[in-house]
């Protein structure tokens, strides 16, 4: 007769090969992902330098073609409702008992959702589902597993983290954005089944496309004493916009939803068209914006036209995210911080290029402080840039103006962007959510 020990410690190896499987899996669909966001951006662009030899009428093809991605990606949503959005939300509503776990299904549709969405220059990110996809795979894995309830939700959480990893090639960021932002606990076995799945996801991802860091960065100078005081300045700084860019964020939403007199699916077209029409003009200022922060991080950007990364993704991201596509939060996000620190830095460089810093530094530092200030997953944003940089050496300034950030954003009364996600969520009375 098997004693409950013994029960416990089958169930509890059940559980970590069910984190290495999955695992795999999601780092084989995220990476594929990863690689079908490549090809739709190129895509984008080459038809836009295709048409541009007629510059009259050129337009009408990629910004048409926009408007009806857009409007299909929407449809899905329609069709699959779990599909809608970032999809962290519902993660941690998941996790939190608050929705069903999402079904199988949610899988192709935030795949192909995301593909059309972001690749017709919506500025949403890649992570969002990537995590909701990686969610969904390790839930379904975990039932075939024939684990309890509670362990499929350790699953799903874990699977998150794996996600996140994949997406932005971040192995640690993954299990880091489990504990402090969807679970809000430390257990052992959620700790375990992370680090098991993210290690296998980005396994599987760096053995497909390669480990390299998302973004090249040049070696960086130690900050100087001054210039750490000055960081925690700007941490402060980042933390009131952050709050405003969060509510930048709703507004949109509620103006999208408000707009009933016009049909659902031509909303979503007319903002698809919107945005495919200032990707025929500025083709490098839409999209999830990968191509602006490595260009920042070359530390070259004219001022001027680092204001105007800054002004036209400021409205861009919360714009794209109001129409309800699958896309994420997280890399518009990375991309305003990035614009922030770059206008910051350069100011300061103009007063004094030796005593504040390289510019390149306030950058990743605007990136962390930003996401912390938004998501309030302060040690989550930090591993974040360090993971996608390589960069190693910024570690105090990254640590004071992100704790800063978070500081000031709390003071505003601001919820964490996914508190208010979560909330929406359960307020508009889904199937999903359990009474």
């Amino acid at each position: 007769m098997t004693s409950g020990k013994q029960r416990e410690s089958v169930g509890g190896f059940t559980l970590y090969v069910v984190a290495v499987i999955a695992g795999v899996l999601a780092g084989v669909v995220g990476t594929a992902f990863r690689e079908a966001l490549v090809l739709a951006n190129q895509f984008r662009l080459n038809v836009v330098e295709y048409f541009h030899q007629w510059p009259l009428i050129g337009w009408v093809v990629p910004v048409g073609a926009a408007a009806i991605a857009v409007a299909i990606a929407r449809y899905i949503v329609v069709r699959v409702p779990e599909s809608a959005g970032s999809g962290v939300q519902r993660i941690e509503a998941q996790v939190r008992r608050q929705v069903t776990s999402d079904p199988l299904r949610v899988v192709p549709a935030k795949f192909v959702g995301g593909v059309l969405a972001i690749g017709s220059g919506l500025a949403l990110g890649r992570e969002g589902p990537t995590v909701q996809m990686a969610a969904a795979i390790g839930g379904k894995v975990a039932r075939y597993g024939k684990l309890n309830h509670d362990d499929q939700l350790t699953i799903q959480a874990a699977l998150a983290g794996a996600g996140l990893g994949v997406a932005f090639n971040a192995p640690l960021a993954g299990p880091i954005f489990v504990v402090e932002e969807l679970t809000k606990t430390i257990q052992f076995r959620v700790i375990v089944c992370s680090l098991l799945a993210t290690g296998a996801g980005v396994g599987v991802m760096r053995l497909l496309i390669g480990g390299a860091p998302d973004f090249a960065v040049i070696h960086l100078d130690q900050v100087s004493v001054v210039g750490l005081a000055v960081f925690v300045l700007f941490g402060l700084l980042v933390g009131l916009l952050g709050a405003a860019y969060s509510k930048t964020t709703v507004y949109f939403m509620d103006l999208f939803a408000r707009a009933k007199a016009v049909p659902l699916l031509v909303r979503a077209a007319i903002v698809g068209g919107a945005v495919g029409l200032l990707g025929w003009f500025l083709p490098d200022f839409v999209g999830p914006g990968d191509n602006l922060i490595q260009e920042l991080l070359i530390g070259s950007t004219p001022l001027m036209l680092v204001f105007a990364y800054l002004v036209v993704r400021w409205f861009l991201g919360p714009i794209s995210y109001s129409v309800g596509t699958p896309g994420g939060l997280f890399a518009p996000l990375l991309v305003v911080g990035g614009a922030i620190g770059a206008a910051v830095g350069g100011l300061l460089n103009l007063v004094s290029p030796t005593t504040f810093g390289s510019p390149i530094v306030y950058v990743l530092v605007g990136m962390s402080a930003l996401f912390a200030a938004v998501v309030r997953a302060p040690i989550t944003g930090i591993a974040l840039v360090v993971e996608m940089t390589a960069i190693t050496n910024q570690f105090v300034p990254l640590m004071l103006a992100t704790a800063a950030a978070m500081i000031s954003a709390t003071m505003t009364g601001t919820e964490p962007i996914y508190d208010t996600l979560r909330h929406r969520l359960l307020a508009t009375g889904s199937p999903a959510a359990i009474e």
